[in-house]
């Protein structure tokens, strides 16, 4: 069974990362924009010397950092769960010095100059080596090393750093004052679609959107555009969770916008289709059909399943970085 209903192409900007503030805070997610896995307390240490690397995003203790404004254009970032700070290793100055954690002492090996960047990311230099922090070798997968790196302002090398409480994504639903119990029966069943949806966006993605949702009978299925605007139709097959992410996906740029119709036409999905790969082996390619992309376009409801959900919001993450 399809998932289908269109869209209206636009020209509009689609979604881009969401413009969080950038710096300091109690308990920050510290996000990579090219991977959009979150910096993380590997198995959550808790002695000197603790890895640091990337995992997806979960807002557990070992991915929340104390970002601490030092008063000298300088933050202190401590890790939540080890209570240890990020760490130039051994006072490293050449391309490739390690980041570790370490007993917190103030030293200029734990300091970092968090400059914006735009678009809600900071570049995260050392004081010490006057390298940045970086995703090493571009990687797309949970335990994706990170290291410092000449600073060269790529994705590699930006950073969202965020409250993860505060929902990126919202949506609000247009409701009758008086509904039916048709009404009230499909506003109880895309509520609790989207809000599914939406909290599994908001944990994986870098997506800042509101959406504005409707119940439309006389819609077939269910569609969306750029605008943020979605609608559902009476039948409530459509009205779950992976439905209600598809649809998502037209309103960030999925079908909609000048960039995805543009990658589709000439193979521009360079970090998507790498990241397609780790999953699916060295052959695999991201295709486009029309307005929608598979696999992990959630298409069709045999498609429906948690693996292929978390694969969705990520590949549509990094189809953004790819310019959709």
């Amino acid at each position: 069974m399809a998932v289908v209903g269109l869209t209206t192409v636009g020209v509009s900007t689609p979604a881009s990362a969401a413009g969080a503030p950038i710096g300091t805070g109690a308990a920050q997610e510290i996000r990579n924009q090219h991977s959009s896995m979150c910096l993380d307390d590997y198995e959550f240490a808790t002695q000197p010397g603790a890895e640091v690397r990337q995992w997806t995003c979960g807002e557990t203790a070992n991915q929340l950092w104390q970002v601490s404004d030092l008063g000298n254009g300088y933050a202190e970032i401590k890790n939540k769960h080890s209570d240890l700070c990020l760490d130039n290793f051994d006072f490293g100055t050449t391309p490739g010095s390690e980041v570790r954690q370490w007993s917190c002492n103030g030293s200029t090996a734990q300091q970092w100059r968090i400059t914006s960047v735009g678009g809600g990311y900071a570049e995260l230099a050392n004081r010490h080596s006057n390298l940045c922090l970086d995703n090493k070798d571009f990687g797309q997968l949970d335990g994706s090393l990170v290291q410092q790196w000449t600073c060269t302002g790529s994705k590699a090398q930006r950073w969202a750093l965020t409250d993860p409480t505060v929902q990126k994504i919202t949506y609000t639903l247009n409701r009758s004052a008086n509904p039916t119990a048709d009404e009230a029966d499909a506003y109880a069943r895309i509520t609790d679609a989207m809000d599914r949806a939406v909290a599994r966006y908001n944990r994986l993605n870098n997506i800042g959107r509101q959406l504005t949702v409707s119940y439309s009978p006389g819609t077939p299925t269910a569609d969306a555009n750029i605008y943020g605007q979605m609608r559902f139709g009476s039948n409530r097959t459509y009205m779950v969770e992976g439905t209600a992410m598809h649809e998502m996906a037209h309103t960030v740029g999925v079908g909609t916008s000048n960039g995805f119709n543009q990658n589709c036409q000439n193979n521009g999905w360079v970090s998507s289709q790498a990241l397609l790969r780790t999953w699916d082996g060295p052959n695999a390619t991201l295709n486009c059909s029309g307005y929608h992309f598979y696999p992990y376009g959630l298409n069709y409801n045999t498609e429906f399943s948690e693996l292929n959900f978390e694969r969705h919001v990520k590949l549509v993450q990094s189809m953004l970085s790819d310019g959709m």
